[in-house]
């Protein structure tokens, strides 16, 4: 799997620079996306940009392989066979995710609505997995962050982590919704907390959640399990 990580991981390094597009200043000084930027691919996106040059792609390609190898090791360690195949391709979605927030606030329609067909598809066809407890699953983490981005209309929290979030209420099932949505809270509220006594965020800057989705997503699949498959 380490092996097979390696190009996964270049490839996805390549998708991640594609689906992070940043914006342009537009002739009236507000950023404007890029005419080739659809809503499909692209979906909601935030304000925050960051300069690119050869050291930061080196940077960022050097550790989305790391990252990409590690996990696939750590998911041969835990799953086997057509689990393994499909959590493999879950740790794919859910690094491209996050890592296009991070980069431009960006979690793209792109990779979240395949993603979401394709949980949906393994609650139905995977052996062990029960539909209703990954139904269930997608719509109560979905809905658990749809309400602050309803309410902050999209100034916290966008409805791209909402989209993501129900990819990984889907992926994990409603049984192990509740420990991946602690996981994320506590990731998120620590880091956040950091950022603002630090003095790297204000108080009412944006800060990508997507990242703390996927970081709560992922302890879950490589220690608690999926929908089709309970690893304690």
């Amino acid at each position: 799997m380490a092996l097979i990580a390696l190009p996964a991981g270049i490839v996805l390094d390549a998708l991640i620079e594609r689906l992070a597009v940043p914006f342009d200043d537009g002739e009236d000084g507000e950023e404007e996306a890029p005419a080739i930027v659809t809503p499909f691919l692209h979906g909601e996106a935030g304000s925050l940009t960051v300069e690119r040059g050869p050291e930061r792609t080196w940077r960022r390609r050097l550790l989305v392989v790391v990252a990409t190898v590690c996990l696939f090791a750590m998911a041969a360690n835990r799953y086997e066979g057509g689990q393994l195949a499909v959590v493999s391709l879950y740790i794919c979605a859910l690094i491209i995710c996050g890592a296009t927030d991070l980069l431009t606030y960006r979690v793209p329609n792109m990779i979240t609505y395949p993603a979401i067909a394709g949980a949906i598809a393994a609650g139905v066809f995977m052996p062990g997995a029960d539909f209703l407890n990954v139904l269930f699953g997608g719509l109560l983490a979905g809905g658990v962050l749809l309400m602050p981005a309803i309410f902050t209309g999209g100034a916290g929290m966008g409805m791209g982590d909402v989209k993501l979030a129900t990819f990984v209420g889907l992926a994990v099932g409603f049984t192990l919704v509740p420990p991946a949505l602690l996981f994320m809270a506590l990731g998120g509220g620590a880091v956040a907390a950091a950022l603002l006594m630090s003095g790297l965020r204000k108080r009412g800057e944006p800060i990508p959640y997507a990242p703390f989705i996927v970081i709560g997503a992922l302890v879950t699949l490589l220690w608690q399990g999926a929908a089709f498959a309970s690893l304690t």
